[in-house]
């Protein structure tokens, strides 16, 4: 509802001499909006009592928007015969004195509104669904129940945005001289103070190449591998390794939650993969323990988490049955359980088997999509996100990791572009127990290092890694039925 307590507001706003708050022209632009969304709405009319107050308001942000001087709007507007009435109130905003608390109260209010207009943009078909169901005029149960999945889904996608402009608008501008830095050192301290990372456990990720100790909040990290190369694997010792590893934990005081998504494995092959990861043993000696020993394996996992004050939340569901929405509902039922700021990690497995929600004409443009969504999560929770994804055919034909290279990324180069840490995988031509890995991007912390890993895939484990030279094999060469070139181009 537009109230004449709102306009009022927003007029102090536009008129303030505040040398502390600043008013852009994005101020004007979200005024705008938030009035147009009520005007088109008949359910949200506007009062006829303020009509010419609102009117008044779009013309005034519309000059602004030109550069018109404060002095000048007022002196154009008071000359017509639609806005003379408003002349006295327009000349006491113009000329009255403001305090920085009105001020931000005012800049309050349209965020809020701003946002609320943001996250309801399908207002319409909300409205629509409603009266549907009211009246059961829908075809059938299934349409129904698909009809709400789409409104459903569309205001998380608004709140997605929404939260990802906010976020823009906040950190988009400091004046190094002028403005107060506490903030934003606020930020720093949250995002990068070591106590604030998730460890992988592997010493040479958490000291040689991340450099922060782990992975650092708000931050996507990508892991692409071919299969057999062990993507899944590693993701699984990255998770384990930070909730159980006791010596890792600079929180012990604070309850930590983990959230694991497979859309490869099924829970109980997670389960059993983690666990023997951790008792390193083959599946025929654990399920002899699990079976006819009667190990109780949840007692075991407990002592493990209890001792280290974290939890471990597992989900499966089946290949793009789910979307990056889908997995910010599932984030918002751990919140409600553990609360926010104990979500330490989400790690997906994997990237290529979600879906966006939405229709794209080619998969790498929904690539793309998903791969930037997931970024939206890491920054809206302020937590890392690390997920897995699919090299071409050339990572089949890797000899060492120096032969390892971006171009190797399948589909979507956009998969590359959004994620601020990517590292590549591949299983040696001859001797299983080796995993070339090569960090090839990171936004933060070193880049172009290749590693050899020692693996043991009969109980799932990655045991130790070691850098090695970045030399690239000149006899493997990279796959050319995928066109890099023209994946640049998107």
């Amino acid at each position: 509802m537009i109230t004449e307590y709102f306009l009022n507001n927003c007029f102090t706003l536009i008129f303030c001499k505040s040398n502390t708050i600043k008013v852009n022209k994005a101020m004007f632009r979200d005024i705008i909006e938030i009035i147009e969304f009520y005007r088109q709405k008949e359910s949200l009319d506007i009062p006829v009592t303020v009509q010419n107050k609102v009117d008044c308001l779009v013309k005034v942000c519309e000059m602004k928007l030109k550069d018109a001087t404060n002095a000048g709007i007022v002196d154009a507007l008071c000359c017509t015969e639609k806005y003379l009435p408003l002349s006295d109130f327009l000349r006491t905003k113009l000329e009255g004195e403001t305090n920085d608390l009105l001020i931000s109260d005012s800049v309050n209010q349209v965020r809020t509104r701003k946002r609320l207009v943001s996250m309801f943009s399908n207002f319409d078909k909300l409205n629509s669904f409603v009266d549907i169901i009211k009246n059961a005029s829908f075809d059938s149960m299934d349409d129904a129940v698909s009809k709400y999945e789409d409104v459903v889904k569309q205001l998380y996608t608004n709140m997605m945005e929404d939260n990802r402009s906010i976020a823009i608008e906040s950190s988009s501008s400091l004046d190094l001289v002028k403005d107060d830095y506490s903030s934003v050192v606020d930020l720093i301290k949250k995002k990068y103070e070591r106590k604030n990372t998730t460890p992988t456990g592997f010493p040479i990720f958490d000291s040689d190449i991340l450099t922060s100790g782990g992975f650092e909040p708000s931050r996507l990290y990508v892991f692409g591998g071919g299969s057999g190369a062990g993507k899944s694997t590693l993701l699984d010792n990255f998770l384990i390794n930070a909730a159980t590893n006791v010596s890792l934990n600079l929180e012990r005081n604070k309850h930590k939650v983990y959230i694991y998504i497979t859309l490869e494995n099924t829970i109980e092959e997670s389960l059993l993969r983690v666990y023997q990861s951790l008792v390193e043993k083959q599946l025929a000696q654990v399920l002899t323990d699990i079976i006819a020993k009667g190990i109780d394996i949840k007692a075991y996992f407990k002592s493990l988490l209890d001792a280290n004050n974290s939890t471990v939340v597992m989900k499966y569901f089946p290949p793009s049955s789910i979307s990056p929405l889908d997995i910010m509902m599932v984030v918002d039922d751990t919140i409600s359980e553990y609360g926010k700021d104990s979500i330490k990690g989400l790690y997906i497995d994997y990237l290529d088997l979600l879906t966006s929600g939405s229709e794209f004409d080619q998969y790498r443009l929904e690539l793309g999509h998903i791969t930037l969504s997931l970024k939206t999560i890491a920054v809206h929770y302020n937590i890392p996100l690390i997920t897995l994804t699919q090299l071409g055919r050339a990572a089949y034909r890797i000899q060492n990791s120096g032969s390892l290279n971006l171009d190797q990324v399948s589909e979507s180069i956009k998969k590359v572009e959004h994620a601020d840490f990517v590292g590549l995988l591949a299983l040696d031509e001859v001797d299983p127990t080796i995993v070339h890995f090569k960090q090839a991007k990171n936004r933060s912390g070193r880049t172009n290092v290749s590693l050899d890993f020692k693996v043991d895939f009969s109980f799932f484990k990655f045991l130790a890694g070691s850098k090695v030279s970045n030399i690239k094999n000149p006899n493997v060469t990279t796959d050319q039925s995928w066109d890099f070139a023209g994946l640049n181009t998107y």
